[in-house]
């Protein structure tokens, strides 16, 4: 064997050393062993790096995304995700895409469970921007851009701006354009943006984007009916001059003919600081709230 083709196998080894570190890293379970943390940071370093001159990765592109992208979904299916498992999915998004810029699943479905925390939307519409980069003339990119702005942000004319663009892509949905000029035109309520989502939902076919997309759906019927008892609070304050101990006090005080179902399977009650609440939603969604 000649000096080049040492120097070649010597690559192609160190190449291959760095792949079984990435597997392990994914397979074994890091997050169990003592400074398991700083391990997986260093190696979601290493693999940063690399990403970032994917030319070095010979013919380990494909594997490497595969592996970026398996991680990536393994922090989106947390079901209570913390700040820093947003900025991790951002991170494995982005090592994904350098890997391989031509798949669309991560930029969309990424994009939209980063979307989700509003203090991440920003990051969610840098993942659709860069999504649209590859796809100019897809619409779904300046769709979820604009259900972003609108959603996640409260940012309506960003939001109808953005749906408009969809709309005059080819493919779009036939509701697009009313859509839009309903964002731009229309306040930010509940009511509203239960009424904008429901076309939504029916024309999104893939599977895990709709369950993303229903899930706020239940999120939106919360803050209506948050909202909802919260005046009728008020109202039965007004009357009564207490606070009722329970909702069903609304009913028998005839303010409210019913308590409306919790749709996350949970119930609605007062605090003992006479706030209504959800059991199944510690937050409520800031962008919907009464200011």
């Amino acid at each position: 064997m000649n000096e080049a083709s040492r120097g070649v196998w010597g690559w192609a080894a160190a190449f291959a050393l760095l792949v079984s570190m990435v597997f392990s890293w994914r397979l074994l379970p890091l997050r169990a062993l003592p400074e398991s943390g700083r391990q997986v940071r260093e190696v979601t370093g290493l693999f940063a790096s690399v990403s970032r001159k994917p030319d070095f990765a010979f013919g380990f592109r494909n594997v490497l995304s595969d592996v970026a992208w398996l991680e990536a979904v393994q922090v989106a299916g947390n079901l209570k995700m913390a700040p820093e498992d947003y900025d991790r999915l951002y991170e494995l998004l982005n090592v994904e895409a350098n890997f391989d810029p031509k798949f669309d699943i991560p930029y969309l479905l990424g994009g939209l469970v980063l979307g989700e925390s509003p203090d991440h939307a920003q990051k969610a519409l840098k993942v659709f921007e860069r999504g649209k980069g590859q796809y100019p003339a897809d619409w779904r990119f300046p769709f979820y851009t604009g259900f972003t702005h609108y959603f996640s942000l409260g940012d309506a004319v960003a939001g109808g701006r953005a749906m408009a663009e969809a709309a005059r892509l080819p493919g779009s949905p036939v509701y697009l354009p009313g859509l839009a000029s309903r964002m731009l035109s229309e306040a930010r309520e509940p009511d509203v943006a239960l009424a904008l989502l429901a076309p939504i939902v029916r024309q999104e076919s893939d599977p895990s984007r709709r369950a993303v997309l229903e899930r706020r759906i239940r999120e939106v019927t919360v803050e209506r009916d948050i909202q909802t008892l919260e005046k009728a609070l008020k109202s039965y304050r007004k009357k009564t001059g207490a606070v009722p101990r329970e909702l069903s006090d609304l009913v028998r005080a005839g303010i409210l003919p019913d308590i409306p179902e919790e749709p996350n399977g949970g119930r609605y009650f007062v605090d003992p600081g006479g706030k209504v609440r959800s059991d199944r939603m510690a937050q409520r969604l800031r962008v919907f709230q009464q200011k």
